[in-house]
């Protein structure tokens, strides 16, 4: 491991050029930085600096020691956090937004799982409505079925959720072959919804639904009930729809099974490193629960 009072040194006389501003930006006598460079270049066996005019250079060598000296310095001070890090007790408060789309149960059970295991933590968790996207001033972790990037906060893809399209079980829709025969019928959607692309399973052909909604809904469990309830058609996780724990698997039913939709993606949005032990921890137990973590649902045999 190469001194980082040596690279610091380095990288001050790259960006000013002369020992005195350089020695001034690290708060030390020009001799303390002169020995430091000197001491780098015989360890590594190359010239790192040469005299430009006025000026002290760095050689093709020390510019491209400073680039991974750089490197060195920011993850040297990660690790310094991380360590820092593990002083501090798992108590406090986490503040958790959950998306619009996800399923209630799973999302809360996923959180509870946690604070059972750390019981000095308290949550303050908001519903995000459809069409926000997440706010780093609003939250500390948002839990969002989303793919897009949002600036300044970190992604973690969770996995996916495979969907189906379902009815009613009293539904008067048919068991349609074709895409274009459900256009009749009642659809009811997730808020934000307005196209719907689907793919046959057989032979790789594309079309894009584009619904008129009889209803749309701000939640995954509305939907779901409205669905059942109200004899509609629309998208639902498959995992959702068929699990008895809900109690709809009996009031639902499949149709246009020859054609699938996109997968519902699942990501996590944080602050980027360093972040603080409870958050981190956070981050690592739902990363645990993700979607391909949890147990498959058994089909539900037809009646």
């Amino acid at each position: 491991m190469h001194d980082f009072d040596a690279l610091r040194a380095l990288l001050a006389l790259q960006q000013h050029g002369t020992l005195s501003a350089a020695a001034g930006q690290l708060g030390c006598p020009k001799s303390t930085l002169s020995r430091r460079l000197a001491s780098l270049e015989n360890t590594l066996g190359h010239r790192l600096t040469r005299p430009e005019g006025s000026r002290l250079a760095l050689t093709e060598a020390g510019r491209e020691y400073a680039r991974y000296g750089q490197r060195i310095l920011d993850l040297a001070h990660q690790a310094h956090l991380a360590v820092e890090a593990t002083r501090e007790a798992m108590t406090g408060t986490l503040r958790v937004g959950i998306g619009h789309g996800l399923g209630v149960q799973w999302a809360t059970g996923a959180l509870n799982a946690f604070l059972e295991r750390h019981p000095g933590i308290r949550m303050e968790v908001t519903w995000i409505p459809a069409g926000i996207r997440p706010d780093p001033a609003q939250a500390d972790l948002w839990l969002c079925c989303a793919r897009e990037e949002v600036p300044g906060l970190h992604r973690i893809p969770l996995g996916a959720w495979r969907q189906e399209i379902y009815a009613a079980a009293g539904a008067d829709c048919p068991e349609a072959l074709a895409p274009e025969t459900l256009a009749a019928c009642p659809w009811m959607l997730l808020k934000g919804t307005r196209t719907i692309p689907l793919r046959h399973r057989d032979s790789g052909q594309e079309v894009h639904l584009t619904p008129e909604a009889r209803m749309t809904l701000d939640t995954l469990p509305m939907l779901a009930a409205a669905i059942a309830g109200e004899g509609g058609i629309g998208l639902l996780p498959r995992w959702y729809a068929q699990c008895p724990r809900h109690g709809l698997h009996s009031r639902l039913r499949r149709i246009l099974k020859a054609w699938e939709p996109p997968p519902v993606e699942l990501a996590l949005y944080l602050p980027p490193p360093p972040r603080s032990r409870r958050l981190q921890a956070l981050a690592d137990h739902l990363q645990a629960q993700a979607p391909g973590a949890l147990p498959s649902p058994k089909p539900i045999p037809s009646p």
